[in-house]
């Protein structure tokens, strides 16, 4: 039995899947992200794009792109972490609900 049906569909599975991963990753483009694994009172509430999605979409971060709205503020947000875990970023729809959270992690310290 020849292997080549496999390999094609292997190959296939593999272009199907590969740039779904990199576009879902572009729903976060022009957000507003914070690693709250800093010290919230002095990290920044940054805009994501450029640099920071390119990493973002690099496999070295691992992102959560389900809204969840488990904040200390209650708004909804995504997360993308680092690997092995040295950061991890809060990413939030506008800036204004980014610093609303990294203002409430400060105070809680």
């Amino acid at each position: 039995m020849s292997k080549t049906p496999f390999v094609h569909s292997a190959l296939i599975l593999l272009l199907l899947t590969a740039p779904a991963h990199a576009d879902g990753i572009d729903v976060l483009r022009g957000k507003f992200a914070f690693n709250w694994l800093n010290d919230p009172a002095k990290a920044k509430c940054v805009k994501v794009d450029g640099k920071l999605l390119g990493e973002f979409k690099s496999a070295r971060y691992h992102c959560d792109l389900k809204a969840n709205s488990n904040s200390s503020s209650g708004a909804s947000s995504r997360t993308c972490t680092q690997i092995p875990r040295n950061k991890e970023y809060l990413i939030f729809d506008t800036k204004h609900a980014c610093d609303e959270e990294r203002d409430t992690q400060a105070s809680n310290e």
